[in-house]
């Protein structure tokens, strides 16, 4: 018996997608330092690397993590609305992650 040959993989497990039904919840900081908390940022330093929220490069990494790895809880308290759309053209994120908050965002999905 011949052993079937599957085609390549696509997609795979993605980690899901934390978006609120509310908005109005997204009040992250706009200044100050922070810490992510090992369960949002296990990478590099983990919980000793500090963002800076005054320097846009450290806020964007910091709003793409949460986006990406982050709970609803920590969307809310990490990402502030206003600042989120104003940056959005400016973050890298996985296409499920820019797909499931484009339309809470009033943007168009990525198209494939």
């Amino acid at each position: 018996m011949e052993t079937p040959r599957l085609g390549p993989r696509r997609g795979g497990w993605r980690r899901p997608v934390s978006v609120p039904a509310d908005l109005a919840c997204l009040r992250g900081p706009l200044a100050g330092q922070l810490r992510l908390p090992l369960s949002v940022y296990s990478s590099g330093l983990g919980p000793d690397r500090v963002f800076d929220l005054a320097d846009e490069r450290e806020r964007i990494e910091l709003y793409q993590i949460v986006l990406t790895d982050g709970t609803e809880d920590d969307v809310c308290r990490y990402i502030d609305r206003h600042e989120l759309q104003r940056l959005w053209p400016r973050l890298w994120l996985p296409d499920h992650v820019r797909a499931a908050w484009a339309p809470h965002l009033g943007l168009a999905a990525p198209s494939r």
